[in-house]
């Protein structure tokens, strides 16, 4: 049995480890009949007919069923399987929740611990451009500054033909915290996807609206692809420092400089009106923000390290006396243009 789950492990980017623990969570995904048939893809309905003695159209229900569950997805050539082991981990996860078994979410949770964040703290970092930025809560923006379109949430969306959301899959798998989880925006062929799988239905513009605003307020740091260029930007992701499979293993191995993009902003704090309340600590996702002692004061007062901040603006929308700002402090030119390492 575990022959045909190595060879299937041989062919996922980068190539996983044949441990008995990846085998086990590929034997709890599939059958070794469906681990073949999937081996066999791209072809033909016909071919894969005559090789599994199958007519066209049980061929067809198959192909449906392995998609619903997150293991192939449609290409030009015809269904694959999905060979990026974080993508592969992200659709079956974000499946419908009849096809995510106990089992099956406790093996990936343990190959994550294990074995994937290294792999994706390795992928994020050896990538140039970097793949992923954060984009600033938009509520947090001064209203005098004009946003880039590629920053401007409203525009990102709004840009979209067809749009979904569904239960963040980094959040299922890590359960580390109790943030919002209905909060993981699909955009276009993504969003089709989605949909044709039945992992999420279709939305309109004003509830992703909506669902940004609420992620947003409850202190989630908006996410999309490093490029400016909105046609490319098909997933909107919420995200925090703890159960985020970015975030959370860059920061583990000290690596979030190298490995994910800063927005444009930057928070400063006003000591004269900062009271010290220290709400904004506690949001930060990214442990930018210290109470320390400042000269001429008696209470301890806000102080952001810049190195550290990603400009999400999370600790402006709570701060009451508003003495956390927003600044723009690099230029347009700073988010690429082109970026040729966007996972399709």
């Amino acid at each position: 049995m575990n022959e045909i789950y190595a060879k299937l492990a041989k062919t996922t980017l980068p190539p996983a480890d044949h441990s008995e623990l990846f085998l086990r969570l590929l034997a709890e995904a599939m059958t070794p009949e469906e681990a073949e048939f999937i081996l066999a893809l791209p072809a033909s309905a016909a071919a894969l007919a005559k090789q599994f003695g199958l007519t066209e159209a049980a061929v067809a229900k198959r192909i449906h069923n392995l998609m619903e569950r997150g293991l192939v997805h449609p290409t030009p050539k015809g269904p694959v399987f999905y060979h990026e082991i974080a993508l592969l981990r992200d659709e079956v996860l974000a499946s419908a929740p009849q096809f995510v078994t106990p089992e099956l979410h406790r093996l990936w949770k343990e190959y994550y611990d294990t074995v994937l964040q290294h792999e994706l703290t390795s992928w994020f970092v050896n990538t140039q451009p970097l793949m992923l930025r954060i984009v600033p809560a938009r509520k947090a923006v001064p209203k005098d500054v004009e946003l880039l379109p590629w920053e401007d949430i409203h525009e990102i969306i709004k840009a979209s033909k067809t749009s979904t959301v569904r239960d963040c899959c980094c959040r299922i798998m890590v359960d580390a915290c109790d943030l919002p989880r209905h909060v993981c925006v699909q955009f276009n062929g993504r969003a089709d996807y989605a949909v044709l799988r039945g992992a999420a239905e279709e939305v309109t513009v004003e509830q992703v609206f909506k669902t940004a605003e609420e992620a947003e307020e409850a202190g989630l740091v908006p996410m999309v692809a490093n490029v400016a260029n909105l046609e490319h930007l098909e997933y909107l992701c919420y995200c925090c420092g703890c159960c985020c499979v970015v975030i959370d293993p860059l920061k583990r191995e000290g690596q979030l400089k190298e490995g994910l993009a800063k927005s444009r902003f930057e928070a400063t704090v006003n000591n004269e009106t900062c009271t010290g309340c220290q709400k904004c600590v506690k949001r930060c996702q990214f442990d930018a923000i210290t109470m320390e002692k400042i000269p001429g004061s008696k209470k301890q007062r806000a102080v952001v390290d810049a190195e550290q901040c990603w400009g999400c603006g999370a600790c402006v929308l709570t701060c009451k006396p508003e003495a956390l700002t927003l600044a723009v402090v690099r230029p347009p030119e700073y988010i690429p243009s082109v970026n040729p390492n966007l996972i399709p």
